[in-house]
């Protein structure tokens, strides 16, 4: 894997980079923050070189292997998703994780997913700066979110059907949690973050947690929704994803090699999976008793026992997964 995707997105493959080194390398990056020049398609490139040498922009998109169920999604039962990086968004089919189709309208450089507890999909799209809607078994977005976003790399809702998107941009202090009503293109809130946001979710009451890069993992709670963050002492190597349970308890991906609960007051973190390359975007079951994991360092998505982190399922290839960059589950844990 490049070292190029390093900050911008995830860590490379074990082995051709330290922690240290990535660390210092987004460090880097976000110190030596250029204006941005937007492009043709939307994006916004660095002005000045970058300390690490690196635009840390993900490389290509990556397809399903030929000859595999890949066909025009038709109808949404209980699948689970996978953001594979490029231009599609694959459904994969409970317990037997065989493809069901695929989501290529509208889908342009696919990241972070998630579905919501209506069992709409969302698709963060950095090569469009947007996010798009689905509708349960539908393969055109109803809803489409572009209004000043830059780099949208993650998505979540809240229980009213708000729609919060990760605008990473690590070459801008700071990065974004664009607050948007649901189906509607106006900004309704926009919530700072000092350094490279990676994950978000909220809870049912409102308070917003994301994790960020400072000097490695780090998270803040916006409470009830506020604008001031107030910091969690909680932290990791490299900040991934983040979800919730129903204890409030986040379950948190560190790039570094785990994936890590935090449990209310959110003092510490604590792996419940270790040994994971490049885990990087999570999801939990409706009910609770499976969590999924994204891991660009394996090209796979691993399926985990939720709580105790036993591993159930390892799919790649055969499935159709070639990068993957983002999963949900649905139906969702959501609240």
């Amino acid at each position: 894997m490049s070292i190029s995707t390093i900050c911008r997105r995830f860590v490379p493959a074990i082995g051709v980079l330290s922690v240290a080194g990535i660390l210092a390398a987004c460090s880097g990056a976000s110190q030596n923050a250029g204006v941005g020049v937007p492009q043709a398609d939307g994006n916004a490139f660095p002005g000045p070189a970058l300390r690490s040498g690196v635009y840390a922009r993900f490389a290509g998109p990556a397809k399903a292997q030929a000859g595999l169920n890949v066909s025009p999604l038709t109808k949404i039962e209980r699948d689970l998703f996978v953001s594979n990086g490029g231009n599609d968004v694959l459904a994969l089919k409970n317990q037997s994780y065989k493809g069901a189709g695929e989501i290529t309208s509208g889908v342009n450089g696919s990241d972070g997913i998630w579905v919501d507890n209506h069992g709409n999909l969302y698709v963060s799209n950095f090569n469009s700066s947007n996010v798009t809607e689905y509708a349960p078994g539908g393969s055109s977005p109803i809803c489409t979110y572009n209004s000043g976003i830059l780099d949208p790399t993650n998505v979540t809702t809240d229980n009213a059907g708000n729609v919060y998107v990760v605008d990473f941009y690590v070459d801008q202090n700071p990065g974004y949690i664009d607050k948007f009503p649901q189906c509607s293109n106006t900004m309704s809130a926009q919530y700072p973050i000092s350094s490279g946001p990676q994950g978000v979710a909220v809870d049912r009451h409102g308070n917003i947690f994301v994790s960020y890069y400072s000097h490695g993992g780090a998270f803040v709670e916006f409470k009830n929704g506020t604008s001031q963050p107030t910091p969690l002492n909680a932290t990791t190597v490299l900040p991934g994803g983040l979800v919730l349970d129903k204890n409030d308890n986040l379950v948190a991906e560190d790039q570094a090699g785990s994936i890590d609960v935090i449990a209310p007051p959110y003092a510490s973190a604590t792996p419940i999976v270790t040994d994971v390359n490049g885990p990087f975007r999570d999801s939990l079951n409706r009910k609770e008793d499976l969590l999924f994991s994204a891991n660009t360092g394996s090209n796979t998505v691993t399926v985990y026992r939720y709580p105790s982190g036993e591993l159930l399922e390892t799919l790649g290839a055969s499935n159709g997964i070639t990068t993957p960059l983002g999963v949900a589950e649905s139906p969702n844990a959501t609240f």
